[in-house]
């Protein structure tokens, strides 16, 4: 008999494993559809990550309608980050935090492409890259939190591969779902064992040291937090 062990699963596998035992997520959950796949996500991966920004978790929708099948990840109205051919009104004056994620981390960030596309070349030049801690759409309009174990088995059969290889210089945790996933991941848990909400005053040395960013997620919702959001992406540019 073989003592090797079994290869680690794919995240498809892992989603679909988790799924098969919550029947009452059924239609909630599509373990089969991971938009960072479909939008070739690695290949705009940096050779060297200097900084790797973790999100929740792709949109669950294009405009008003739910995204179905692989080729909903593509339309010009989903607002997906990788999605390069999603058009927006990104040139226009905006508010702070007025947009979706991909615009209000450029304007942060202070790249200023013409298009999506231009935008997402500029942001892996600079040594940026994106991963979301749960990879598979998750409709939300149907059930609004991510449960903990989806996030807790993301994490870390996903997630943590993930960020062994990338091997980023930096880490910023964009939101409370991104902080949860990193609590179940060593050696971060630890580095993060003070840290009770993303937008809870972070241990000094955790940047210094670990380098650890903790910023409330960039939207509409937190513009309460803007000089906190701001003041990190300062820190973030000056990396690049």
């Amino acid at each position: 008999m073989s003592s090797r062990s079994s290869p680690p699963l794919s995240a498809t596998e892992v989603y679909q494993r988790y799924a098969a035992g919550r029947p009452a997520l059924r239609g909630v959950i599509l373990p089969d559809l991971l938009p960072h796949v479909v939008c070739g996500a690695t290949f705009r991966r940096p050779g060297r990550v200097k900084v790797l920004f973790v999100a929740e978790s792709p949109p669950w929708s294009a405009g008003r309608q739910e995204i179905v099948r692989p080729q909903d990840c593509r339309r010009p109205d989903y607002p997906y980050f990788w999605n390069d051919r999603y058009e927006t009104w990104h040139h226009r004056v905006m508010a702070p935090l007025s947009g979706g994620l991909a615009e209000n981390l450029f304007r942060l960030l202070e790249l200023r492409g013409k298009s999506r596309r231009e935008n997402l070349d500029l942001f892996s030049d600079a040594g940026f890259f994106l991963v979301d801690t749960v990879k598979c759409i998750f409709r939300k309009n149907r059930r609004p939190a991510i449960p903990a174990d989806l996030i807790r088995v993301s994490a870390r059969e996903v997630l943590a591969p993930e960020v062994a290889a990338l091997a980023p210089e930096c880490i910023v945790l964009l939101g409370n779902t991104a902080l949860a996933g990193f609590l179940e991941i060593e050696p971060y848990a630890t580095a993060l064992a003070g840290v009770g909400k993303i937008t809870e005053s972070p241990p000094e040395d955790l940047f210094e040291e670990h380098r650890l960013l903790c910023l409330p997620y960039p939207g509409r919702w937190n513009r309460r937090y803007l000089d906190r959001i701001e003041s990190g992406f300062l820190s973030i540019r000056d990396l690049a």
